[in-house]
């Protein structure tokens, strides 16, 4: 029996970021030059699971009645740190002028919770870790 590797799919889920953000253009570069598929992500989507978020699957018909913080975050998929994907990636959008608060990569963990436990989870984090600052 042959041994099956799965890939995950290049996505970033873009969380209260669009065209509009500030130099989203570095984003959009990143994302090219990387081939990762950009998804913004919405209230609506609060309810879906991250890892078939990022496979382009829709979130369910409802959203959870919860409140998430509305820091921008992006949540990347598919890309290696052990090769310097990842990394590379984020230093391209830093080195665009693109500031992004929040960043995780997808793990094995949080790919199966909804994209509203996952919010919420980062934002904790970003806290704890930003202090008074945050």
């Amino acid at each position: 029996m042959k041994a099956r590797i799965i890939r995950e799919p290049r996505c970033a889920l873009l969380w209260r970021i669009d065209e509009s953000y500030p130099n989203y253009a570095a984003i959009a570069r990143a994302a090219r030059q990387y081939d990762v598929k950009l998804r913004p992500v919405a209230d609506g989507d609060l309810g879906g699971i991250v890892g078939e978020l990022c496979a382009g699957r829709p979130a369910p018909a409802f959203a959870p009645l919860i409140a998430v913080p509305d820091r921008p975050a992006i949540i990347i998929s598919g890309l290696r740190h052990d090769t310097g994907e990842l990394g590379g990636f984020v230093d391209m959008i830093r080195a665009g002028g693109a500031s992004i608060p929040v960043r995780s990569m997808v793990t094995p963990t949080s790919k199966g919770w909804t994209l509203a436990q996952l919010l919420l989870e980062l934002n904790t984090e970003h806290e704890t870790v930003q202090g008074d600052k945050a």
